[in-house]
């Protein structure tokens, strides 16, 4: 029973340290969020978004905001459904008990696959959803996911990135850059999507 109650804690311990990535994620994303004085629908929903990675009293507004997405604007579908998993996997930042944090977890994860499934070519949704995988603990089994979904985005960005958000993907590139296994084909689509930028290449 004691080896039993050490193994989820440290279960518990891991997987607070890899939902609590989700604030770092929330802040890397915000920088691309625009500041009008009238946001649309997503920005509002993303704000809602970044505050309940620190205060659980947001979880369900920001839930309520992605649903009323989804419903209300369906090109959005795909987006709204990846950060509703991830909303749902914060529910387990904010659990106490260990099979609570793991539950929600797995949870969030089914949702984000139903999304990305729903969108495939979405760059914003690729990267909430490989960049969430990539720091799960191995016992997830979703290293290798995120290394496809890093590689797909990489595929997509030459043609599609001037749809999205300039701060966005510029904070995509930097971030697959350093956690991407990429081959040489890659590593030239990244380079040449970092010069369109005026990103400086790697030496």
């Amino acid at each position: 029973m004691k080896h039993a109650a050490s193994g989820a804690s440290r279960h518990s311990m891991t997987l607070t340290g890899c939902l609590v990535f989700l604030l770092l994620l929330a802040s890397f994303l915000e920088t691309s969020v625009n500041a009008a004085t009238d946001p649309d629908a997503l920005d509002a929903a993303r704000k809602l978004f970044y505050a309940s990675v620190t205060d659980k009293h947001q979880l369900q507004p920001a839930l309520q905001a992605f649903i009323a997405l989804q419903r209300e604007h369906p090109h959005w579908e795909g987006r709204a459904m990846t950060y509703t998993g991830a909303l749902v996997a914060l529910k387990g930042k904010h659990s106490f008990w260990p099979h609570d944090k793991l539950h929600w977890a797995k949870r969030g994860l089914q949702i984000m696959d139903e999304g990305i499934a729903r969108e495939p070519h979405d760059i914003e949704a690729l990267f909430i959803h490989s960049s969430t995988c990539y720091f799960l603990p191995f016992f997830f089994n979703r290293q290798e996911d995120a290394q496809e979904k890093f590689r797909t985005i990489i595929r997509l960005l030459p043609h599609h990135f001037q749809a999205y958000d300039r701060e966005l993907i510029r904070n995509v590139v930097l971030f697959i850059e350093g956690k991407a296994h990429l081959d040489g084909d890659a590593h030239l689509r990244l380079e040449q999507i970092k010069r369109q930028l005026g990103l400086a290449s790697t030496p």
